[in-house]
C-alpha cells in the first residue's frame, strides 16, 4: 500500500513538474496559459483572435538569397560596396590610367556626365572623347579621392586634380605648367553601373593658373 502510494505520489509530482515546465515554456514563448474551453470562450467574445492552431506556424527554411529576386534592391551593405567599387574603378581605371575600354563595364549605356569645364557628355562614346580630350590637354593627369561618402546607389566624393598643361584647355594654349585644383562629384548608380556624374570643380583657380605669367 505504501509502495502504491509512493508511486501515485511520484506520478503526481511528475505531472505537476510537467505542468510547471509547460507553463514556463509557454511564458517564454509568449503563449497564454489557456485551456481549450478558455480559448473558445475568448474567441466567441473577440472574433478577431485566431484559433490556437493558427497562432504559431512553421516558417519555411529558405536561404537568404531566395528572398531577393532580380527586381529587388540589394541589401544596403551590398549596395554600398557596389557603389564604392564602381567609383574607384571610374577614377583609377578610366581617368587616371585612361583605359576607355573599361567604360562599358563601369558606366551605364545612358551615362550622363555634367562637368565643370563645359564638357557635358552623354553615352559611352561621348564620355570616352571627353576623357581623351582632358588627358591630351593635361599630361600626367591624376585624380585623387580625398574622401567619399556612400549611401545606397549614391556616392559623394571630394577630389583633387593635377596635371601638366601640354595641350589646349579652356581656351588657353599649352603653358607647360603643373596645375592643380579641387572639386566634388556626385555619382548615381543604376543596374550596377554609373548612370550620372555631376562634377563641380574650382575652374576659376585652374584658369588663374593657366593665365598667370611665371
Amino acid at each position: 500500500m505504501k509502495k502504491l502510494f509512493r508511486n501515485k505520489s511520484g506520478r503526481a509530482k511528475e505531472a505537476k513538474k510537467g505542468m510547471v515546465n509547460k507553463n514556463q515554456e509557454e511564458a517564454v514563448l509568449g503563449v497564454p496559459n489557456m485551456n481549450t474551453t478558455d480559448m473558445t470562450q475568448m474567441q466567441q467574445e473577440h472574433p478577431a483572435i485566431p484559433s490556437q492552431s493558427h497562432q504559431m506556424r512553421p516558417v519555411p527554411n529558405q536561404p537568404v538569397a531566395a528572398t531577393y529576386n532580380s527586381s529587388s534592391r540589394f541589401p544596403q551593405e551590398d549596395l554600398n560596396a557596389i557603389t564604392r567599387e564602381l567609383v574607384k574603378k571610374f577614377v583609377a581605371d578610366i581617368w587616371n590610367r585612361g583605359d576607355v575600354d573599361m567604360i562599358p563595364d563601369v558606366c551605364h549605356k545612358s551615362l550622363r556626365f555634367n562637368g565643370s569645364v563645359g564638357m557635358d557628355r552623354v553615352g559611352h562614346e561621348g564620355f570616352a572623347r571627353m576623357v581623351q580630350t582632358i588627358r591630351d590637354a593635361l599630361s600626367d593627369y591624376h585624380c585623387e579621392v580625398h574622401s567619399m561618402v556612400v549611401e545606397g546607389n549614391k556616392a559623394f566624393a571630394r577630389m583633387r586634380f593635377t596635371g601638366r598643361h601640354t595641350g589646349p584647355l579652356l581656351g588657353f594654349e599649352p603653358t607647360g605648367k603643373n596645375v592643380a585644383w579641387v572639386g566634388a562629384s556626385e555619382f548615381t548608380i543604376k543596374d550596377g553601373k554609373i548612370l550620372k556624374v555631376w562634377e563641380l570643380g574650382d575652374v576659376k583657380s585652374l584658369e588663374g593658373q593657366l593665365s598667370s605669367v611665371s
